[in-house]
C-alpha cells in the first residue's frame, strides 16, 4: 500500500481538490496541518473526510511537518510499503504522482522527480535551482538536474533514518538527498513538467531566509568535504608564503593528501558504512579527491609556466576555478549516460530493437 503524505500550511481549496483526485485513485492519504491556525479548521475538517489529518501545535516548517507525518505513518497505516510526499498547493499533478507510484511499484526504493523547467518559470525558482544544482554537484560529485522538487517517493523502511536527518524547513529536503547519496542509496529520477500556479504565489518559500537555511544545512552535513577544502587552501597559502613557486610538485599533492586525510577522519563512520554497504564503489568520493589532487598538481605546473610572474596561490586558485565547470559538466555527462543506459535496460522495446539491429548487422 502506498500512502500520500501532504504537509500543509494555510492551504486553500487546491488541497481538497488534490485529496479528491488522490482518493479516486485509491491512495491512502495523511495530511499534516503545520500549525495553520483555527481559521483553517474547516479546510482540514473537510480533508478529514477522505484523509487522516494530524496537527502540529504551531508552525514548525515543512521538514518538521514531513517528519511528524513519517513518525505517525506506520501507526496509522500499518500495511504501508511506500509513501509519496506531495505539496498541498496543487502544483504536483496527479499524472506525475502516478508516475512516482509506478516507479516504486517497479522496485525503486527512493524516487526523486525532476522538473523540466520549460515555459514560464518564476525568476527566483529558476535561479535557485540552478545555483543549488551547481553547489550540490561540486559538493557531492552527483549531478541531479533538480534537487528541490517536493514530489518524492520512498520505501517505508527508510523512515528511521529520514526522521533523523537534520532540517525543519525547506532545508530538510535537499539534506535528505545528500544523506541518501552518502549512504549509497540509488535515487531513481522521474521527469515531470514544471507547474507554477499564479507565478508561485501560493508558495511559503522565502527566497532569502530559506536559501540561507538550505546552504547552511547542506554545508553542515558536508562538513568533512568543506573542512578538507578549507584545509587545502590554508596549506597552499602556507606553502606559498614559505616556498613561493618552488617545490610545487611536492606542496600541491601533499596538501591534497593532508586535506583528504582530514576529510576521512571527520567523516570516517559514514565512509566506513558506505564501503561496507557498496564495496569499492562506495569509495568513489575518495577516488575523486585523489584524481582532483593529481589534476590540480598538473594544472598548477602548467599555469606556473604560462604565468611566470603570478603568485603561487593565485595560480592554484585559477586552476580550481577552471576545473569547477569542467567537473560539473563531467558529472552531468556521466549522469546523463547512466540514466540513458538504465532507461534502455528498463524498456523492452528498446532492448528488442537493439537486438534486431545487432542481428541485422551480423
Amino acid at each position: 500500500m502506498t500512502v500520500i503524505l501532504i504537509p500543509a500550511y494555510k492551504p486553500d481549496m487546491e488541497l481538497l481538490n488534490l485529496i479528491d483526485a488522490l482518493y479516486m485513485e485509491g491512495f491512502s492519504i495523511l495530511v499534516v496541518d503545520d500549525g495553520s491556525g483555527p481559521e483553517y479548521d474547516l479546510v482540514f475538517a473537510s480533508a478529514g473526510e477522505k484523509a487522516k489529518v494530524i496537527h502540529n501545535p504551531r508552525n514548525l516548517g515543512k521538514g518538521a511537518a514531513l517528519k511528524n507525518g513519517m513518525r505517525n505513518l506506520m501507526e496509522l497505516f500499518p500495511d504501508a510499503t511506500h509513501f509519496i510526499t506531495v505539496d498541498a498547493d496543487g502544483q504536483h499533478r496527479l499524472h506525475d504522482i502516478l508516475k512516482v507510484r509506478n516507479a516504486l511499484g517497479q522496485g525503486a526504493s527512493m524516487v526523486l522527480t525532476v522538473r523540466d523547467f520549460k515555459g514560464k518559470i518564476p525568476f527566483f525558482s529558476r535561479l535557485g535551482n540552478g545555483l543549488s544544482r551547481w553547489v550540490y554537484t561540486l559538493l557531492t560529485g552527483h549531478y541531479l538536474s533538480d534537487n528541490q522538487s517536493g514530489l518524492r517517493g520512498y520505501s517505508v523502511e527508510y523512515i528511521p533514518w529520514l526522521i533523523r536527518v537534520a532540517g525543519s524547513r525547506y532545508d530538510y529536503e535537499i539534506n535528505v538527498i545528500y544523506h541518501a547519496d552518502r549512504q549509497g542509496i540509488t535515487i531513481t529520477t522521474v521527469p515531470i513538467r514544471s507547474v507554477y500556479l499564479n507565478d508561485n504565489q501560493s508558495s511559503h518559500f522565502d527566497p532569502a531566509k530559506d536559501t540561507f537555511r538550505i546552504y547552511k544545512q547542506l554545508f553542515a552535513s558536508a562538513k568533512g568535504k568543506v573542512a578538507a577544502s578549507v584545509i587545502y587552501e590554508i596549506l597552499i597559502m602556507i606553502a606559498g608564503i614559505i616556498f613561493g613557486r618552488k617545490w610545487w610538485m611536492i606542496t600541491v599533492p601533499i596538501s591534497g593528501i593532508i586535506a583528504l586525510a582530514a576529510h576521512i577522519m571527520i567523516d570516517y563512520e559514514n565512509i566506513r558504512d558506505r564501503f561496507i554497504r557498496n564495496g569499492w564503489k562506495g569509495l568513489d568520493n575518495i577516488t575523486h579527491s585523489i584524481a582532483r589532487a593529481i589534476v590540480y598538481t598538473v594544472g598548477t605546473g602548467i599555469l606556473l609556466s604560462v604565468l611566470p610572474m603570478a603568485p603561487f596561490m593565485l595560480v592554484f586558485n585559477l586552476v580550481v576555478l577552471i576545473m569547477a565547470p569542467i567537473r560539473y559538466n563531467m558529472h552531468r555527462l556521466y549522469s546523463d549516460r547512466t540514466r540513458q543506459h538504465e532507461e534502455s535496460e528498463a524498456d523492452p522495446h528498446k532492448q528488442q530493437l537493439s537486438l534486431e539491429q545487432h542481428n541485422h548487422a551480423s
